[in-house]
């Protein structure tokens, strides 16, 4: 996932120049880290080599105990985990660098200045916005709820493809039975109809094919061994009604792939 990262070039050099930026002492962290390890493979002058990113996984281990045993680690938590924990310092920076509030007579300004949303460097790489759309089929009323993703997590299917895949995950879903949806406009339990919508597209998309399957006659998670066709170049045409005339579609170029091996969830 670091070789996906580092090979990933708005996400590298993104990193590289906070990386430079930074005083000679600063308070080190998971992000400064993992700038560090960046550096040290960028300015290498040789062709071939290694570096040990023995100092990064120290801080990863230091900062979430999931990863302070020898135990099998999903690369997708790491992913999720690093991107987020990163974001999260650039907003805390973000956030002292606006300084104290004024002192003024509305205290409702000064609290919604501290609050305000920050987007960083890496929202602005990875992050896209689904809209999740929910229709009552008893008065046609349309709910609308928009939510930012960082990665797309897809269930897979036996001979399908990517683009399958992503079709499936903004397709219908009905909402009825014990799963019925509770309808402002009629005020009561409603069967529905759900999907999610690709609002806008990220720069980068990062996709999560979910190969493990709780299976309960086995009360375990299977693998699922089946073969997913993914291209070089990936277009999206999934997007919303709402989305501007630029992102009716989207075009992807795929330059990394990382890959389960094992047949379970445990090594």
């Amino acid at each position: 996932m670091l070789q996906a990262l580092y090979f990933c070039r708005p996400f590298r050099e993104g990193l590289l120049e906070y990386y430079e930026r930074l005083p000679e002492t600063h308070e080190e962290n998971l992000l400064t880290c993992l700038g560090e390890l960046f550096f040290e493979i960028a300015s290498q002058n040789k062709r071939t080599g290694v570096y040990s990113p023995k100092r990064f996984i120290a801080r990863l281990k230091r900062d979430n105990e999931l990863f302070r045993s020898f135990m099998h680690q999903d690369a997708h938590e790491f992913f999720n985990y690093t991107l987020n924990e990163c974001c999260e310092i650039l907003e805390r920076e973000a956030r002292a660098a606006r300084g104290p509030a004024a002192e003024t007579d509305d205290d409702a300004t000064n609290h919604a200045r501290n609050d305000a949303p920050v987007t960083t460097w890496i929202h602005e790489i990875f992050q896209g916005h689904l809209t999740n759309e929910t229709e009552c089929l008893w008065c046609e009323n349309v709910t609308r709820r928009d939510e930012a993703f960082l990665d797309l997590s897809l269930d897979v299917e036996q001979n399908a493809s990517v683009s399958a895949c992503l079709r499936q995950f903004s397709s219908d879903e009905l909402l009825a039975n014990r799963d019925k949806f509770q309808c402002d406009k009629c005020g009561g339990l409603q069967e529905a109809h759900k999907r999610m919508v690709l609002k806008s597209a990220p720069s980068v998309l990062a996709l999560h094919l979910k190969r493990f399957k709780y299976v309960e006659s086995a009360g375990r998670h299977a693998k699922l061994m089946h073969r997913v066709v993914f291209p070089p170049e990936l277009r999206i045409d999934t997007l919303s009604e709402e989305a501007s005339e630029a992102q009716t579609d989207a075009s992807y170029h795929l330059f990394a792939v990382v890959v389960h091996v094992g047949s379970g969830p445990n090594h």
